[in-house]
């Protein structure tokens, strides 16, 4: 008696089967994963800007921003002759550029993965970008892309609080 070698038609429509099953399960999954890993990393950088703003309000007792700031680039560009414009009336918000937005590796225009930061004002409530009209809000992140994400609403935002802890914010 002589067997056939391979495969039936059933045989191979079974093993697709379970191939895509596994793929449809598992996309979405990885693509939660992608908007996770992605807002992590732009919570860093928030508790970067806002760690350094509340270090440079309590040693220095110096009120920066009066208003809300976007942050709108990493200043990595920044030249002598734009360090020579450094005076005594905005060295600390110079340092605080240099030391705190520097690092910042901008992915385009105003954005880091996606997300806005704002800088938000000490003494004075203010509702600009994301600071929520709350006083104990430091800086502040939103996703600059919110309507074209998989994940909505779960990766929103961040807010950097006075008492140093980072609440998320939902939409």
């Amino acid at each position: 008696m002589q067997t056939k070698k391979g495969f039936t038609l059933l045989e191979v429509l079974i093993v697709v089967v379970i191939a895509v099953s596994v793929m449809a399960f598992s996309v979405p999954a990885y693509k939660k994963t992608q908007d996770r890993n992605r807002f992590m990393a732009a919570q860093g950088v928030l508790m970067d800007l806002g760690s350094g703003l509340r270090s440079l309000r309590a040693d220095l007792n110096f009120n920066y921003p009066t208003e809300a700031k976007l942050v709108q680039a990493s200043w990595q560009t920044l030249t002598m002759t734009q360090d020579a414009d450094i005076t005594s009336t905005n060295a600390n918000a110079a340092l605080f550029a240099r030391k705190y937005m520097s690092p910042i590796p901008f992915d385009y225009a105003n954005s880091y993965k996606g997300y806005h930061y704002y800088l938000c004002p000490e003494k004075t409530a203010s509702s600009t970008g994301c600071c929520q009209s709350n006083s104990d809000v430091v800086a502040c992140m939103y996703d600059s892309e919110y309507a074209s994400r998989a994940t909505k609403g779960q990766y929103y935002g961040a807010v950097y609080l006075t008492d140093g802890t980072v609440q998320r914010v939902s939409k």
